[in-house]
């Protein structure tokens, strides 16, 4: 699972080849005309919308956009934002000192000043003294990916895949619609609690990291060169191949896919009714028993991807 989550976060942050598309048609039901579907991969650059005349054709055919949140809205990024910190703050004023203990601490430090040029006792990091473990493990993580995509220029260039489409959607006058509500702070806390490990797996998951440092770059490293098989499959619009390769992940977190389609299905449906709508989400949404599209299927819709 380590090995997967890896990869994974290489995925979403890989720059793919213009030509890729994962686009579905999606007709019957209620609505006179049909609607589209754009799985995505979030980080993907937005200069390659251009370039993907599947999806062309499919903004020409709507009317409006619908995503799963409106990332170029002001107030959603201070609500991550604030839901992240809040998700990654140490309970009982507790700090990285106490949990880590002198020892461990130290290794710690020594890693953060390597990878991430962060001096944890200077007073400029007092920001990080009450966050969890995972939050250096993501950190070290993070840094140690931007390094390898490094190797890759462009990737991130003219911003990101989901902020392009919504900025073409409002550019066209067009509604921008929302599948994921606004959470309430007992639900943030909720979800946080589902999706963070206790305090003492937290440290031996980066103890772990740690101590195996050049060998976890080393992986990181290698399991970036091996995504040329996910490559290949998207840019040939290879559904068949994506769900096979991204199918584990997508049922090992049922929080972030499975129970959020579950919610989509009516908003698509009312937002379908109303007019020919496109709707841009991660494609990992897509797939499984629990995607959108066989959930689409058992509400009666004919859903067939697009192929050029």
């Amino acid at each position: 699972m380590k090995r997967f989550s890896i990869m994974t976060m290489l995925l979403c942050m890989m720059g793919i080849a213009a030509n890729a598309q994962l686009i579905f048609r999606v007709s019957g039901g209620e609505q006179t005309e049909p609607s589209y579907m754009f799985g995505s991969i979030h980080l993907m650059s937005g200069t390659m919308l251009d370039s993907i005349p599947g999806y062309l054709k499919a903004e020409g055919s709507c009317k409006q956009l619908y995503v799963e949140t409106d990332v170029t809205d002001a107030q959603y990024r201070k609500n991550i934002h604030d839901a992240g910190m809040q998700m990654m703050t140490l309970p009982d004023s507790l700090t990285i000192f106490d949990v880590m203990g002198e020892e461990r601490i130290g290794l710690l430090q020594e890693r953060l000043k390597e990878s991430c040029h962060i001096n944890l006792t200077d007073s400029t990091s007092r920001i990080l003294w009450d966050k969890q473990p995972v939050m250096f493990t993501t950190m070290i993580n993070s840094t140690i990916t931007v390094e390898v995509l490094r190797q890759y220029p462009g990737y991130f260039k003219g911003g990101l895949l989901d902020g392009a489409c919504i900025a073409r959607a409002k550019g066209c006058g067009w509604k921008v619609g929302e599948l994921d509500e606004w959470l309430t702070e007992e639900e943030r806390k909720k979800n946080s609690e589902k999706l963070i490990r206790p305090i003492d797996e937290q440290v031996d998951s980066l103890m772990a990291l740690l101590n195996n440092f050049d060998k976890h770059r080393q992986e990181i490293i290698n399991v970036y060169e091996g995504l040329q098989q996910i490559n290949d499959y998207w840019m040939a619009g290879d559904y068949e191949g994506f769900e096979k390769y991204f199918l584990p992940q997508v049922d090992s977190i049922p929080v972030i896919f499975a129970d959020r389609n579950k919610k989509w299905i009516p908003k698509m449906q009312d937002a379908m009714k109303e007019m020919p709508t496109l709707f841009v989400f991660g494609a990992g949404h897509l797939v499984g028993e629990q995607g959108v599209i066989r959930l689409l299927r058992d509400k009666g819709y004919k859903v067939e991807q697009v192929k050029e």
